[in-house]
């Protein structure tokens, strides 16, 4: 299933496309699940500024979790007939396939414990999450983070890894199933953002000033707000592309820079950090 053209889902159709044939690094996996994600909707989308070309015909899904078919010279730790899960390339075709082909150093071996369903919904969410937080403790010492969108599909999983880390958690939710899954996953408060301002609440309550750490997981306007969010030395980190100039094209090349003041402008190919210049236990799998 795939794409001739950019647009809706209606462009979406039953492809016919050969077989991949590994390359050194390559694995062929015989796909058994793939899953949807906020990355397969921006490369079917047209869009004037795409982050990355597409050419066409475009198979998408990112996700996936299936059975190794076979490998290429140079792929070590996996063997034919291994259940395997992981993500493949962003810039190449995806797993909306029977096939698909994958770097074997972006591939794992499904846990045994694991459905196939439940595989191919973690990879690329996972990553993304765990990401986030490394980079965020690498910018600060102080364990409170507020994950925007808590019960979504990346921010239910930072809301694990950071309690799993140590961190202390606050997210926001606007309806009752969102929020008493924040309230399940052992958030220690949760703003209901349609009937509470996040950002005054930050500000008031957070005890550094602001908030020391937040996971934009939203963008547009909340990226804006988080930024007012932040304590002194606060860091953002967003997983969606950023209103500042130039961000899209350090996004695409997983770029960093670095300016002669105090602040920083991080950017991954799925992670924005930006930095103020003001002086695992088990994982719950929601999708």
């Amino acid at each position: 299933m795939g794409l001739e053209r950019h647009g809706d889902a209606s462009e979406l159709r039953p492809l016919e496309i050969a077989q991949p044939v590994p390359s050194a690094h390559d694995v062929l996996v015989r796909v058994v699940c793939s899953s949807v994600n906020p990355a397969d909707i921006r490369a079917r989308a047209p869009s004037s500024q795409r982050v990355i070309a597409r050419t066409f015909p475009l198979v998408l899904g990112y996700d996936v979790s299936g059975v190794v078919e076979s490998i290429g010279d140079s792929v070590q730790g996996f063997q034919v007939g291994d259940a395997v899960f992981g993500s493949p390339s962003l810039r190449g075709q995806g797993a909306n396939a029977e096939y698909v082909l994958v770097d074997f150093r972006s591939l794992c071996l499904k846990p045994a414990s694991w459905s196939h369903a439940q595989a191919a919904a973690m990879s690329l969410a996972g990553v993304t999450a765990l990401e986030c937080l490394e980079r965020a403790a690498a910018c600060s010492e102080r364990r409170l983070v507020l994950v925007h969108a808590g019960a979504g599909g990346v921010g239910h999983l930072q809301i694990q890894l950071a309690r799993a880390l140590g961190w202390r958690v606050w997210s926001t939710a606007g309806n009752s199933d969102s929020i008493a899954t924040c309230h399940r996953l052992g958030v220690e408060r949760v703003i209901n953002y349609r009937e509470e301002d996040f950002v005054a609440v930050c500000l008031a309550d957070a005890g550094y000033q602001g908030m020391p750490t937040i996971m934009d997981n939203v963008g547009a306007e909340v990226f804006a707000q988080s930024m007012e969010a932040l304590s002194p030395l606060g860091t953002l980190v967003s997983i969606v592309p950023a209103p500042h100039p130039g961000s899209n094209v350090l996004f695409a090349k997983a770029a960093t820079l670095n300016r002669p003041s105090s602040s920083r402008l991080h950017v991954g190919q799925r992670i924005i950090m930006w930095k103020c210049p003001l002086p695992p236990a088990q994982v719950f799998v929601g999708r």
